[in-house]
């Protein structure tokens, strides 16, 4: 099966190059225009994802080509762009960067795979001519690069005319846009699309988008594995949040009925569930007020040692310890069901 799915995938030379920047800015820019986007990221990144959702109301998927197959990425890509005019995929760190320092999973790879034309954000300070040889090489790095256009960040207005002229002469490469030096440009969505408006070609990017291939989408109909619906309890809250919607679905495709609840607000968990599934996020943040309900650490407590089936991840395998040191030192008792306390370092869960 063939879907048509126009699509853009904004890439960089490295991470901090303006890659969420440019895609939020595009994504409101493309809602302004009536386009109904969609966004996904490249790899197996929650943040960004949650960003595009929480902050703009944009649905946004994970793409990953270390955890899926091709065929996989290409179906999960149509499915999250139905209803959508435009798709715009987040890359993750440099360009060519993928798994133990091979472009394998990278978001070259992913646009490859995908067929899904490249813009990549440049940082344009303090260089002139030298941008063409970035660009030229970035481009000439791999056959087919996907490398369909360039935007420039943090130039003026005035260096953005010259530099544009001088990359398209030596590379053939369209430049499709600049972003100024704006103060807290990142939190400030509404001004970078404002700014887009202007300084970008927006038509452009839109005609790149609609013009990438059609997808080869093999569909996947897996068939239910319980005759009656499984009802599996998901924590789903400030402190519990990182979870893949695609993982969620197929959940639902195999018979399983996701409910969602609070360990932080709720007093007890759904009632006649299956299953419990505690996925990862930031417990450590809301130590105070996980331990503070006790009721429903009891519930998890009990319910576990009861037999219920449960999948902990990350974050909900350190909810499940005896106890939690949050970011400031101070320990709180958790559920108890694994001996130990729990704590977090440099973005690590640790237990012992």
């Amino acid at each position: 099966m063939m879907a048509r799915v126009p699509r853009l995938l904004v890439g960089a030379a490295a991470s901090g190059g303006g890659k969420t920047t440019v895609t939020c800015g595009l994504l409101r820019a493309f809602q302004r225009r009536g386009l109904s986007p969609r966004a996904c990221k490249c790899g197996p990144d929650y943040i960004d994802p949650m960003f595009h959702v929480r902050v703009l109301g944009v649905p946004s998927r994970n793409l990953d080509l270390f955890l899926s197959t091709p065929g996989d990425v290409c179906r999960l890509l149509a499915k999250g762009a139905q209803d959508s005019g435009i798709t715009v995929v987040e890359g993750v760190m440099g360009y060519y960067d993928g798994i133990a320092l091979t472009d394998s999973a990278s978001a070259w790879d992913l646009a490859r795979t995908t067929r899904t034309p490249a813009v990549l954000v440049l940082d344009g300070r303090g260089r002139a001519r030298s941008l063409a040889a970035e660009v030229a090489g970035f481009a000439g790095f791999r056959c087919p690069s996907q490398v369909a256009g360039v935007v420039l960040n943090r130039v003026s207005p005035m260096m953005y005319a010259q530099l544009k002229g001088a990359i398209e002469e030596e590379t053939g490469i369209p430049v499709l846009g600049y972003l100024a030096e704006v103060a807290d440009l990142q939190q400030r969505v509404d001004r970078l699309a404002d700014q887009m408006e202007r300084s970008f070609d927006l038509d452009a990017l839109v005609a790149l988008a609609q013009a990438a291939p059609a997808l080869e989408v093999v569909p996947r109909r897996p068939a239910p594995v319980c005759v009656e619906p499984l009802r599996v309890a998901v924590a789903r809250d400030e402190a519990f949040c990182f979870y893949y919607e695609d993982a969620l679905d197929v959940l639902r495709e195999l018979g399983a009925e996701p409910v969602g609840f609070s360990p932080l607000s709720d007093a007890a968990l759904p009632q006649g569930v299956d299953g419990l599934y505690l996925g990862g996020g930031y417990p450590e943040l809301h130590a105070a007020r996980l331990a503070a309900n006790v009721a429903m650490r009891r519930a998890v407590r009990e319910a576990v040692l009861a037999g219920l089936p449960t999948i902990a991840e990350c974050g909900g395998f350190m909810y499940l310890q005896t106890q939690l040191e949050d970011a400031d030192g101070v320990t709180h008792p958790m559920v108890g069901v694994i001996p130990g306390k729990a704590y977090r370092t440099d973005h690590l869960a640790l237990a012992t």
